[in-house]
């Protein structure tokens, strides 16, 4: 029986959007008061709803990606499920030949792998990656040495 040692988390993530989003919000804002005072009015009205609803789909996107992409990390593999979508794979260390981080000592990066079949693929937001990657490095030590 495997035991979970732990999940991906995006809270850092998740607590950056809390901060941001209302500035976005209040950007939107002054450009659609500056765009209703100066713009032509059948392109305020649609311009304005059109933005609108691409500002509420990025919120949306991104709140649903954070809250619903899972990766758990086992004792020999990893799992990534996407829960809306009924997606699960499986990926054990071994085949794991790369890992890098986007932004190195930040609360929150980019993680990229690649496998040993060439497929590369991403995990986005995550909290700590740099001690995640180290961690699977870690665990990928045993296999590296008995392979030696």
């Amino acid at each position: 029986m495997n035991k979970h040692e732990f999940c991906l988390t995006r809270e850092k993530h998740l607590d950056h959007m809390v901060k941001v989003v209302p500035f976005i919000v209040c950007a939107y804002a002054i450009q659609c008061y500056f765009i209703m005072k100066f713009g032509p009015e059948g392109f305020a009205v649609n311009g304005l709803f059109f933005l609108g609803a691409c500002l509420i789909q990025m919120i949306a996107g991104f709140a649903t990606y954070d809250l619903t992409h899972v990766v758990t990390f086992q004792d020999e593999k990893l799992t990534v499920s996407i829960k809306w979508l009924n997606y699960e794979r499986t990926y054990h260390y071994e085949e794991i030949i790369k890992i890098e981080v986007s932004d190195v000592g930040q609360p929150f990066a980019t993680m990229y792998f690649t496998t040993v079949s060439g497929k590369k693929f991403g995990f986005y937001f995550v909290d700590d990656a740099d001690k995640i990657k180290a961690w699977i490095e870690q665990k990928q030590l045993p296999e590296m040495q008995s392979a030696a």
